[in-house]
């Protein structure tokens, strides 16, 4: 085998009551990675599809980063070509560098025959982060690779968890056409929190990883709420608190922002509920003079990393 497309979906991070620490795959968007073998030494990026604005040098690239990372770590410095088409759009706060990270991950360990396990790839995909964003997070990355919901209580193999999904939700997602930096969005979090805040943040987390496992719809949505964060990144969100009252008086079981933003996102019970939803967030932005792009996501285990038949 001489070349191999990867995908890997774009993800929601945080999920509202797990900061830095879970992520949800989505299943139907994500970036695909395409690598040649190319006879040398080096990689290179030969083209990014929908991506003008990403860098292609080789140390600036996440692809190609998390590659010399993997080939490193294995001292076998096989070279590839590679081309980038980008499924969605970067800044979304979707994870769009970790979706490219985690294809290439998935695919140069396919390619090469290498036996490292889709937990150990996290670790390796998380350098794509590091070269994207500044810090090797992997809240997004995991889910990217793994599919479904992951826990990440460290940063090794052995530290993520694969939390069980209920059956047939769909998740809504409206991306405004906004700028928002995740340095920025950080820096506008407080250093501390209310010992009070902590503690009932700490019992939805709680709540929520047992509503999984209990298959309790009416506790996954009653727990399901972000204390900590939300109240400050919200105000970086044109009709935040429109968009939140829309959806959730159309049935939606819970409603957050996906990573730093700007997107944000609705779970639904059902794809009518889902259909109702998607419409009434899209009204709420149907006077600003701000493109939106909104989505509706069946939520599956079956969404992580794979490789792509061409």
């Amino acid at each position: 085998m001489n070349q191999i497309t990867a995908f890997a979906p774009a993800t929601l991070a945080n999920f509202n009551v797990g900061y830095d620490v879970l992520g949800l795959s989505l299943n139907d968007i994500g970036d695909e990675v395409q690598l040649r073998f190319n006879g040398t030494n080096e990689n290179n990026i030969l083209q990014i599809i929908n991506g003008d604005e990403l860098p292609k040098e080789r140390e600036k690239n996440c692809c190609s980063v998390v590659i010399r990372k993997m080939q490193e770590a294995q001292n076998s410095f096989t070279g590839v070509d590679i081309i980038i088409n980008k499924g969605f759009a970067a800044g979304s706060g979707l994870g769009s560098s970790s979706a490219s990270s985690a294809a290439a991950a998935y695919g140069y360990n396919k390619l090469t025959g290498s036996n490292y396990s889709n937990k150990e790839l996290v670790a390796f995909a998380a350098e794509g982060e590091r070269v994207a964003c500044g810090t090797a997070h992997i809240d997004n990355v995991a889910p990217a690779i793994l599919g479904g919901i992951v826990l990440s209580k460290g940063n090794k193999a052995t530290d993520l968890i694969e939390l069980p999904l209920l059956d047939n939700l769909y998740a809504v997602t409206l991306f405004p056409a906004i700028k928002v930096k995740t340095s920025d969005a950080r820096k506008i979090l407080n250093d501390t929190v209310n010992l009070a805040t902590l503690s009932k943040q700490v019992s939805h987390m709680g709540a929520f990883v047992a509503s999984l496992y209990e298959k309790d719809v009416e506790l996954f949505s009653a727990s399901l709420k972000d204390l900590v964060v939300e109240p400050m990144r919200s105000l970086l969100i044109p009709k935040f608190a429109e968009l939140k009252k829309a959806a959730l008086n159309n049935k939606a079981l819970a409603f957050g922002i996906s990573g730093s933003g700007p997107s944000v996102f609705a779970i639904a019970k059902n794809k009518e509920h889902a259909n109702n939803i998607q419409q009434s967030l899209e009204d709420v932005y149907k006077d600003l003079n701000i493109k939106t792009q909104s989505r509706k996501h069946l939520l599956c285990k079956e969404s992580g990393a794979r490789i792509l038949e061409k």
